[in-house]
């Protein structure tokens, strides 16, 4: 809907905020994010209009984001992929490009500008953004994937999100750059949500190798050792990292001392533990789906199997039980 003043309204009749662009949408999935959606929103907010897919928040999170200025939509859960495709096929937006932001996230002034600039360019159908992670107040610099790279801005007729339950890629039609300004990525959820997640992850890795293996897997990116860069990252993934015994060491050596982790203090030595035992839960929650299936019993019937259905959005999404509304 529109105002008098001709700017878009979001469905609660908030008059959205003037926008320094009108290229770009920011798109952000939610659930149960009060503690960091407004500040997400202020820092996207200058881009353009920002969109807020909820799936079931029962915080304050929809009507935060209502006050920042942003338009939300609920959607009920479908996964990590089909809930951004559905963004993309059946929100209103008019813009030609789109930046999806996790609401975690926040875009720094300087990553703005660059955004701002690269789009008004056109030499690329989309861009490959870094992310700096923040973990229990301090910058890690070292004990991290940096720059990780993720395709989250791109012409929104020209990607779409390929069908994989967890760390799903974007599908491209067209060049890719890369930006040298970095998302900061900061949850403040603390320690008991980051143990959840990661064990929601686990489950949904550990369903996407076991697939891999018995070569179930479609409309995801291909690997090729001697392809593009996704490509070649997707290849070692499949065809080296799921293979190796004693991931979860590997994981531990490579970010505490190759990757020099212990220069981020005692938050880089926790960072490096808590993702090697990441792997362990991905290796135990493998074995347990491989068990689960010669037992006889069926994929739908497991306990696994409902619990990966349910976890994501409707049971534990933060290391609690969500609260009904009343």
């Amino acid at each position: 809907a529109m105002s008098g003043s001709g700017r878009p309204r979001a469905p609660n009749g908030y008059e959205l905020r003037p926008k320094m662009s009108v290229e770009l949408a920011v798109i952000i999935p939610t659930l149960d994010e009060e503690l960091h959606i407004e500040r997400a929103i202020a820092s996207a907010t200058e881009l353009g209009p920002v969109y807020v897919i909820d799936c079931g928040s029962s915080d304050g999170t929809e009507e935060l984001a209502l006050q920042a200025g942003a338009a939300v939509y609920k959607h009920p859960w479908e996964g990590y992929a089909a809930q951004k495709n559905w963004a993309l096929k059946s929100l209103p937006i008019t813009t030609p490009w789109v930046l999806f932001l996790d609401a975690d996230e926040m875009i720094t002034p300087a990553g703005r500008r660059e955004i701002e600039s690269v789009i008004s360019e056109g030499a690329f159908e989309g861009f490959y953004v870094p992310r700096q992670n923040i973990f229990l107040g301090r910058v890690l610099k070292h004990a991290w994937w940096y720059p990780d790279y993720t395709l989250r801005l791109f012409r929104r007729e020209k990607g779409r999100f390929e069908a994989r339950l967890v760390h799903e890629s974007v599908l491209l039609d067209g060049r890719a750059g890369f930006l040298k300004e970095a998302l900061l990525h900061e949850n403040l959820k603390g320690i008991d949500a980051f143990i959840w997640r990661h064990l929601r992850y686990a489950t949904l890795e550990a369903e996407e190798m076991h697939k891999w293996r018995n070569g179930v897997v479609h409309d995801q990116r291909r690997g090729s050792l001697v392809g593009s860069w996704p490509e070649r990252r997707r290849a070692l993934k499949t065809r080296v990292w799921y293979r190796l015994p004693g991931r979860p060491a590997i994981r531990f050596f490579w970010m505490y001392f190759i990757k020099r982790g212990f220069l981020d203090g005692q938050q880089g030595l926790i960072y490096s533990q808590l993702l090697a035992a990441h792997e362990a839960l991905i290796d135990a929650k493998l074995l347990e789906r491989q068990l689960s299936g010669r037992s006889g019993q069926s994929q739908s019937s497991s306990p696994s199997r409902r619990y990966l259905e349910r976890l994501a959005c409707l049971g534990i999404a933060d290391g609690r039980h969500r609260r009904g509304k009343r």
